[in-house]
C-alpha cells in the first residue's frame, strides 16, 4: 500500500484536530504518569521564570518581545498575556500535570491555527496559540516545538518527509538551548531522538509515513531510557509524561497518513497498590482495534521495565503476558493503553526453590 508523499497545509490541519482529539482522550493516563507532588513543584518552578529569559531562548518570542506593540494595527507576534504577564500566571498556572498541559496547549494551537490554508498561517497560528496557553513545561516545550517546525514548514507549500525531519531538528536545537539536556528520556532527549531517527528515514529515501514512523520509534527507544537513569522515574516505574504525551502525537499523525485507527482511549481503571513485595501478574491481553505487531512489542518492553518477564507472546490479537514485579498497579495500567486484560491473575511469586 502506497502513502502521500506530502499533504497540504489543510490536511495537516486536520490532522491536527485528530492529534488534539486523542492527547485529550489520554489526559488523565499522561497525567498518571507524573506524581502530584511533582507537578506542584514544577508549577512552582516555572512560576519563578522571568518571560524575558525564556523569549531569549525562542527566536518567534524574541522577536516578538523586540516587536513595536504600540503600533496601531500590529498584532502580538506571541500573544498579548505571555509578553506582558509571568509565562506562568498565577490563574493559569495552578498545578496543571502535563496531560492536562498538553491537552489544553494543543487545542489552543489548534484553535490558533483554524482556517489556515497554507503552511504559513497554519504555523503561525500553532505556535502562537500554543504560546498562549502552555501554563507548564510540558506545555512550552510543546509550544517551542512548534515554534522550532515553523521556522522550517512556514516557508514550505506542503508537509513532506525531508521538511518534518528539518522542522524536527530545529526544534530540538530550540529545545536543548532551554534545557539541560543531560535528562535521558526526557521531552529533550526525545524529540533529538526523532529529529535523529527522521534525518535517517529521509537519507534513506523514506516517504512521509515511513518518516514519521521511524521518528517515533527512536523517540520511544530514548524514552524507556529514563527509567534507567532517572531515580524518579524507577521508583514509579514510569515513563516522562510530557515526551510520552509527544510521541502519542507523532503515532497519531502516522494513523492518519496510513489510514490506521487512531489511537484508543484508555480504559478506566483502578489504579492498583504497589509496594516492595514480589508479585506475579499474568493474563492475556485482547488488543485494541488497531493495535498489532507494534503495540506488543511496546507492552513486552513496558513490562521488560518494570520487573522480571516470564512469558510474552504478541502474535495474533490475543497476547499472553507473565511478569515478576514489585509494581502491579503500573504493569495492569500499562495493558489498558493498548487492550484489555482477561484471565487476570495477580499473586505473591512462589519463593525460589
Amino acid at each position: 500500500m502506497s502513502f502521500p508523499s506530502q499533504i497540504s497545509a489543510i490536511e495537516l490541519l486536520s490532522a491536527f484536530r485528530s492529534i488534539a482529539q486523542v492527547v485529550a482522550e489520554h489526559e488523565q493516563a499522561l497525567n498518571q504518569l507524573q506524581s502530584e507532588d511533582e507537578g506542584q513543584a514544577e508549577s512552582e518552578l516555572e512560576s519563578e521564570l522571568d518571560p524575558e529569559i525564556q523569549a531569549e531562548g525562542d527566536p518567534w518570542l524574541r522577536q516578538n518581545s523586540e516587536a513595536d506593540t504600540n503600533e496601531p494595527g500590529s498584532t502580538d507576534f506571541a500573544g498579548t498575556d505571555l509578553a506582558g504577564t509571568d509565562l506562568a500566571g498565577t490563574d493559569l498556572a495552578g498545578t496543571d500535570l502535563a496531560g492536562t498541559d498538553l491537552a489544553r496547549t494543543l487545542a489552543a494551537a489548534v484553535a490558533g491555527a483554524d482556517g489556515a490554508a497554507d503552511m504559513a498561517h497554519l504555523f503561525d497560528g500553532l505556535r502562537r496559540g500554543a504560546a498562549d496557553a502552555a501554563s507548564g513545561p510540558a506545555g512550552q516545550s510543546l509550544a517551542t516545538v512548534f515554534s522550532g517546525l515553523a521556522e522550517v514548514l512556514c516557508n514550505l507549500d506542503h508537509l513532506d518527509g525531508a521538511g518534518l525531519a528539518l522542522g524536527l531538528e530545529v526544534a530540538a536545537e530550540l529545545l536543548a538551548s532551554q534545557e539541560n539536556g543531560q535528562n535521558r528520556g526526557a521531552m529533550a532527549a526525545v524529540l533529538a531522538a526523532t529529529a535523529s531517527g527522521a534525518l535517517s528515514a529521509v537519507d534513506d529515501g523514506a516517504d512521509l509515513a515511513e518518516v514519521v514512523i521511524t521518528a517515533a520509534d527512536e523517540g520511544l527507544e530514548e524514552l524507556e531510557l529514563g527509567p534507567q537513569s532517572n531515580p524518579d522515574l524507577a521508583d514509579r516505574g514510569v515513563v516522562d509524561a510530557a515526551a510520552a504525551g509527544f510521541l502519542l502525537m507523532l503515532d497519531t499523525l502516522a494513523s492518519v497518513l496510513t489510514g490506521e485507527p487512531l489511537p484508543a482511549p484508555p480504559a478506566d481503571a483502578p489504579r492498583l497498590i504497589t509496594g516492595g513485595t514480589l508479585l506475579v501478574v499474568r493474563c492475556d491481553v485482547v488488543a485494541h482495534a488497531g493495535c498489532g505487531l507494534e503495540s506488543a512489542n511496546w507492552l513486552e518492553s513496558t513490562w521488560h521495565e518494570l520487573g522480571t518477564l516470564k512469558l510474552f507472546d504478541g502474535i495474533g490479537p490475543v497476547w499472553k503476558a507473565e511478569l515478576l514485579t514489585t509494581l502491579p498497579g503500573e504493569a495492569v495500567e500499562a495493558i489498558f493503553a493498548v487492550g484489555r486484560p482477561q484471565n487476570l491473575h495477580i499473586g505473591l511469586a512462589a519463593e525460589p526453590s
